[in-house]
């Protein structure tokens, strides 16, 4: 009973939604009535539900003035008061309890991309939403925990140790380990073990429950040691199996409910779950539950960390447990092996209702599951057009179906950051893309061909086009506009790429003019269901009259966040609101993917949007 209504109310907090709430509780009311005809119950979970909408509303409220560092990141600080939290970036040697002064602050924006880690929802999930440069400490802490912090730092195996202790993630453990917790989980039961032979069960969980609340009241209360915590009271509480899990989901839930679908979370309740209800195969679910989450969560696979998982746990434990004393047992370097893959909705329902299956039965028919990425990957019928987040600058992948081809034009690059190594190639990774047919660089300005040199290092290139005379080699129609002209500067000599796909015409305008406009009406009888927007949005270029003649129906915009020239400019936005033109923009919406398959088409924002686009 506990764990259906723990998992009952786990939906409301998932859902968030008051509306959404309010129909599910209905709906699931209706079933505990008919299941255990109890009023009590009923009268519990409406509690809950309407608990749950308290819970899930977020605190986007923050405000200049004192702060106390609570958690340590690896390029990071969270600082917070008595009403909310924000993060600090400073390079300012700050430790926990330490007291500061802020001065400003804005609100965390990140670049977010298809397939990419999304650093901005990350941090709203902890309902961080705002971040600041501009601090003064006031007051350095003297507090057993940060001498216990200052005293790891400085050791020889620190980097481990941090990892293991403040899960504060590092390159030399897997990140899985870490964010599970399995470094003191494993370190526990090695203790319990040792110990159980001459002492009662009972005594020793007590015993090793009082030491894990106080090493995370010494060190961080980590989301992985809370709900193990809570999974060892729930031990000592409850008999039941089903009883101790929906302690743990209903305790987590009110105490951490924007992170619910956290995978320091989701997975030991998943692999729990597989524990309790299934009955044969065991094994073969937990790793089929593993490997699908990791793809989900992390869109890639440590082969070698993967088939070694119940050795490494092991061995991290002992790591817990000896590191501060034997610095070279922490040597070791697990070699890897990592396979990538961004999994669509159709992975994660298939997942769904694979585990709900195996949870009741297991088939070997179910393994079918793994193959949905070779499908999703190397069977994709949809034409795509991608428009990638990158900043102030420009990057677009245009994937023909079956991937028979792949298009980019440009391949742009920021003055603060590498976006071929942190945008465009991990893209390009989780898509299964290694080749580039062909690479269109428009013109010479460096947030268009900036990441040339690096690209041609991580992916084959077969063709790179430079000037519009030149051919690109796809099997549909695909142009090079206006090869001779009268261009003033380097951005109106820019390349014009427009090709057609299942019925819809797109004109991708790289920084060209209206000058340049002017001279494609003169010269072409131009029809665009989408063009992409010169210059980042810019007043120099989208003229009326050209932006009318093409009859569009969508216009994207590359432009970065705030950026120093306020791209895209107020006068482009309402000359495309006038024309009735549905306007993206990658600051706003980030990336921007169209989808065509003959006659159906549809449009998709890193921010959620999703759109049916009419022929």
């Amino acid at each position: 009973m506990m764990l259906i209504v723990s998992l009952g109310f786990l939906a409301c907090i998932i859902l968030k939604d008051p509306l959404c709430i309010f129909c599910f509780s209905f709906c699931f009311l209706l079933y505990l009535n008919e299941r255990f005809h109890s009023k009590r119950i009923l009268i519990v979970f409406m509690t809950l539900s309407l608990f749950s909408i308290v819970l899930v509303k977020p605190c986007k409220e923050a405000e200049k003035g004192i702060y106390t560092i609570s958690e340590i990141k690896q390029s990071y600080y969270v600082a917070k008061n008595q009403r909310t939290r924000v993060l600090v970036q400073s390079d300012l040697n700050l430790n926990f309890k330490d007291q500061i002064q802020v001065d400003s602050l804005e609100p965390i924006h990140t670049d977010d991309n298809f397939t990419l880690f999304s650093f901005t929802k990350y941090n709203a999930s902890k309902n961080v939403f705002y971040k600041t440069k501009s601090i003064r400490i006031l007051k350095k802490s003297n507090s057993l925990k940060s001498k216990l912090y200052a005293y790891i730092s400085s050791q020889k195996n620190s980097k481990v140790l941090l990892s293991l202790y403040y899960g504060i993630h590092e390159d030399t453990i897997d990140e899985i380990y870490t964010m599970l917790g399995y470094g003191y989980i494993s370190a526990y039961f090695i203790v319990f073990n040792l110990l159980k032979r001459k002492y009662e069960d009972k005594k020793i969980r007590i015993s090793l429950l009082i030491l894990s609340i106080l090493f995370g009241s010494f060190f961080v209360f980590t989301l992985s040691l809370t709900r193990f915590i809570l999974y060892q009271i729930s031990y000592l509480f409850f008999k039941s199996k089903s009883d101790q899990i929906g302690f743990t989901i209903l305790c987590f839930s009110i105490l951490y409910p924007t992170q619910v679908l956290s995978i320091s979370f989701v997975l030991p309740i998943l692999l729990q779950l597989v524990s309790y209800f299934c009955t044969e195969h065991k094994w073969i679910v937990q790793k089929m539950v593993l490997i699908s989450v990791l793809f989900i969560y992390f869109k890639k696979v440590d082969i070698v960390s993967f088939l070694l998982f119940n050795l490494l746990r092991k061995f991290y434990g002992c790591v817990f447990l000896l590191g501060m004393f034997i610095p070279d047992f922490l040597t070791l370097k697990i070699p890897s092996l990592t396979i990538y893959y961004a999994p669509q909705y159709v992975f994660i329902l298939v997942f769904i209702v694979v585990y709900i299956q195996c949870l009741k039965h297991f088939k070997w028919i179910y393994m079918i599951l793994f193959l949905i990425p070779f499908l999703e990957v190397f069977c994709n019928p949809f034409f795509q057009v991608y428009t990638l987040n990158i900043g102030q600058g420009d990057c677009s992948v245009i994937v023909e179906p079956f991937y028979k081809s792949v298009v980019m034009i440009d391949c742009g690059q920021s003055l603060y950051r590498d976006n071929v190594e942190r945008i465009i190639f991990p893209f390009l990774e989780n898509k299964n893309i290694h080749t580039i047919d062909t690479l269109i660089l428009t013109h010479d300005d460096f947030d268009h061909s900036g990441g040339y040199d690096r690209l041609k290092e991580k992916v084959k290139i077969k063709q790179v086009i430079k000037d519009s005379k030149d051919k690109v080699n796809v099997e549909y129609p695909f142009y090079l506009l206006l090869q001779e002209r009268i261009s003033k500067d380097e951005n109106d000599s820019s390349i014009i790429s427009y090709f057609t796909y299942d019925h819809l015409n797109y004109l991708f305008m790289g920084d060209a003019s209206k000058e340049i406009e002017k001279q494609l009406m003169d010269t072409y009888d131009l029809k665009a269901d989408v063009i992409k927007v010169g210059h980042h949005g810019s007043n120099t270029s989208s003229d009326a009259a050209f932006l009318d003649s093409l009859d569009c129906k969508i216009a994207l915009i590359s432009a970065g966040y705030k950026n120093k020239y306020d791209h895209p400019s107020t006068e482009t936005l309402k000359t495309l609101d006038h024309l009735h033109i549905h306007t993206f923009c990658t600051s706003t919406n980030g990336s921007i993917a169209i989808y065509s398959l003959h006659e159906f088409a549809f449009i998709v924002t890193n921010d959620g949007l999703f759109g049916i686009i009419r022929a």
